[in-house]
């Protein structure tokens, strides 16, 4: 019996030496300058690197993604063991009102994020009717191709980067082309809680590839009822001279619940002759030219109308706005306006104004 006791303790005590030696995330503190960034891995404590788990991904894979996303391999475990723990939130009031929730990733992941951006997503080829994160393509691109239809049918997809779990991304690394062991670490690294994070760099590009396949599927259901079809992330639009809305929705619906995405029915608009056209944000209701929507026109024009004749401390005491970077905001509205209408001499002169009030 004395014999069996004192085998398990020199069999205990060889197993304890061996996690202290030979532990794969990080016993010592890291902090290394990659791309001008400082990355730093947190030093785990006594029991922390006796009881840690092992990471489901093997060396091999660790070793190769390290050198590839050029980051200290202790680093990439460290965040690979908990990668909620890289990430910080926040709420962001949407325009149909409520909030929705940012999950931002801290400088190390960031870094890390935007490398597989550039250095795998950035190549890949997403559908022509994609509008939206696309180099070049605004939400103007979006709405200038519905210009001039009589009907318009716009379809919001509910939750669109949490529908998108993690499988899906590996399989999309897969099928870009790395072998499955990386192709697993890299997702981990694109998601958060098994899904794609709101507010991570590669969250927008992965969901437009993601979706290519049923970009396919509904533009050619556009296309058989001589319409067009557009994306913007969530945002669906097909316009024509005539749809049929209620066939064509349901259409769609078919093909939004195979591709795992579900329609939002409470935002669902058809919009016929008589009905005010928005499309992202841009009215197209004149059917000639683009513009903003007219309350948001009026609206600029008399805070503009009052700044420059009151002065922006009593226009704000007027409306009793204490926002700090009010200016700013009225700005961002106007180069907004100048972006859907370039030859607007109106919006021209108010930003020269704004210009020359923020330096005096």
């Amino acid at each position: 019996m004395n014999t069996i006791l004192v085998v398990f303790f020199i069999v205990l005590v060889i197993w304890l030496l061996f996690r202290l030696l030979n532990f794969d995330g990080n016993n010592v503190d890291v902090e290394k300058k990659e791309n001008g960034s400082v990355l730093k891995a947190k030093k785990q404590s006594f029991l922390a690197r006796i009881f840690s788990k092992p990471l489901p991904y093997d060396d091999e894979a660790i070793t190769w993604c390290a050198n590839f996303l050029i980051i200290d391999k202790n680093t990439l475990i460290s965040i690979l063991r908990n990668t909620s723990a890289y990430y910080s939130h926040f709420k962001l009031a949407k325009r149909s009102g409520g909030y929705r929730t940012i999950s931002a990733p801290n400088e190390a992941l960031l870094n890390i994020q935007r490398i597989i951006y550039k250095r795998t997503l950035l190549t890949v080829n997403i559908h022509p009717a994609s509008m939206g994160f696309r180099k070049n393509f605004s939400v103007t691109h979006n709405a200038k191709a519905h210009l001039g239809n009589n009907h318009i049918l716009k379809v919001d997809l509910f939750d669109f980067f949490g529908s998108i779990k993690k499988d899906r991304v590996i399989k999309t690394f897969e099928k870009i082309g790395y072998p499955v062991n990386i192709s697993q670490v890299l997702a981990e690294l694109c998601t958060l809680g098994g899904k794609l994070p709101q507010g991570a760099p590669t969250s927008p590009t992965l969901s437009n590839i993601i979706a290519f396949n049923m970009d396919i599927e509904l533009a050619s259901i556009a296309q058989k009822n001589s319409l067009r079809y557009t994306r913007y992330a969530d945002d669906l639009t097909f316009s024509g001279t005539d749809i049929a809305f209620e066939p064509l929705l349901t259409d769609i619906d078919v093909i939004i619940r195979k591709e795992n995405f579900i329609i939002q029915r409470k935002k669902t608009r058809f919009l016929t002759e008589k009905k005010r056209k928005i499309v992202t944000g841009i009215s197209i209701s004149s059917g000639e030219k683009m513009t903003i929507p007219r309350a948001k026109r009026r609206e600029i024009r008399k805070n503009m109308h009052y700044i420059l004749t009151k002065g922006l401390v009593e226009h704000q005491r007027f409306r009793g706005s204490t926002d700090p970077v009010y200016l700013q905001r009225l700005m961002g509205y106007l180069n907004f306006w100048l972006m859907v209408e370039p030859e607007n001499e109106y919006v021209k002169r108010s930003i020269a104004a704004l210009k020359k009030l923020k330096i005096t």
